[in-house]
């Protein structure tokens, strides 16, 4: 598995985290927030850095012609662009054509065919779209070298439905598909107070999505990953998994490029591994007051030991609070995906939710520290029934 940073706003902290630190493997440029205009310059200047760092562009089509917002109105062939009283399908897929005429002009090898959001009730639509870009995608394939990736992005109500996902599969895995793989975007959907799913279906509707198309032999790039990607590539092999600094590259939601919508005002939040989760920035005052602050500290992060200094002026602004962050989840990642067997990685990952239920309860038990809402505990016990469902099954 390759980790990717997802780039966005500020992505110069992601960029200097991969080639001063080594966190990742690469990136994924985001259309909504780099210039059509400059960002074959920007590939230039990080390709002559001497690294080797895998390049690729999420062109961000998932508004279709009611899209708005970011830099997406910068490139022509951006469906944002046609006339909205004229659009049809036909035109829609032009833009998909040149989109991908536009990734090799830049020299990616590999290619994110870009796609459009649908809501649940569109899945016949949806489908038909994705026929018609195979159809093109396969006549290039026989002038064109490199991989071809499908975007496919998934509303929360889409992946929680057994048999819209099962459509989907039957689509994604026709003997004609000419797609090398596909790059998975999903509407996690967490509940109020919480930063990451809950619900089991989109759990193991995702989980059996990964492992069809693996097993069918296509790769998988998994874009918009939050640490809940902890669990998806514990139990499936994904070939690209993305990290990303603000929330909004880490939760994908189709407001964001529908809605001129931004993020309220917050002091930042501190990933903590031992915790596997994070916790609210003026939860460390707390922590720190009740002298169990060096309990939830991450161990070898030189971004943790800045922002855990006593008087840190936190924001979540600050590049240190992000690459924090970065460093932690990647290496978690890593130690994960660096065992093979599926049983090690299992035992691997419910060891630390063990560890992290256990430092909950003695945060509240000896120290009477009790962490809420986003930083509470209130992921670990779905992702303990999840691993131990597939550890026995």
């Amino acid at each position: 598995m390759k980790i990717l940073h997802q780039l966005g706003h500020n992505s110069k902290w992601a960029i200097d985290s991969c080639f001063e630190n080594g966190i990742g493997d690469g990136f994924i440029f985001n259309a909504y927030s780099f210039d059509y205009v400059t960002i074959d310059k920007k590939i230039v200047t990080l390709s002559k850095k001497g690294i080797h760092c895998e390049f690729m562009i999420d062109l961000q089509f998932y508004g279709n012609r009611d899209s708005e917002g970011g830099k997406l109105d910068t490139y022509p062939f951006h469906p944002i662009n046609l006339n909205r009283s004229n659009t049809t399908q036909i035109s829609g897929i032009e833009s998909v054509d040149s989109a991908i005429d536009y990734q090799k002009g830049l020299g990616f090898n590999n290619i994110i065919i870009p796609h459009f959001y649908y809501e649940e009730d569109d899945i016949d639509y949806q489908i038909d779209i994705i026929n018609r870009i195979n159809k093109r995608v396969s006549k290039k394939k026989e002038k064109q070298s490199g991989s071809f990736y499908m975007t496919i992005p998934l509303s929360f109500p889409s992946i929680t439905n057994a048999k819209h996902v099962e459509r989907i599969l039957q689509t994604l895995t026709d003997m004609d598909i000419a797609f090398d793989g596909y790059y998975i975007v999903c509407d996690a959907n967490p509940e109020f107070k919480k930063k990451i799913s809950v619900n089991y279906t989109y759990y193991y509707h995702l989980i059996k999505i990964f492992r069809i198309l693996q097993k069918q032999k296509f790769k998988i790039i998994y874009g918009y990953a939050n640490w809940d990607a902890l669990i998806f590539c514990t139990l499936c092999d994904i070939d690209y998994l993305t990290i990303g600094t603000y929330e909004n590259l880490r939760n994908f939601n189709i407001k964001r490029f529908t809605e001129d919508s931004g993020g309220g005002p917050s002091k930042g939040w501190y990933f903590s591994e031992l915790l596997l989760n994070f916790v609210k920035a003026q939860e460390l005052d707390n922590l720190r007051f009740s002298n169990c602050l060096n309990l939830i500290a991450n161990k070898d992060n030189i971004f943790s030991d800045i922002i855990l200094k006593d008087g840190y002026p936190w924001n979540t602004h600050k590049p240190d609070v992000h690459k924090n962050y970065l460093l932690a989840v990647s290496r978690l990642l890593s130690k994960i995906c660096n065992q093979k067997s599926l049983k090690s990685r299992i035992e691997i990952l419910q060891k630390k939710v063990i560890e992290a239920k256990a430092l909950y309860r003695r945060l509240e038990e000896d120290y009477k520290v009790y962490l809420n809402d986003e930083s509470s505990d209130y992921h670990l016990g779905t992702w303990d029934a999840i691993l131990r469902k597939f550890h026995t099954s």
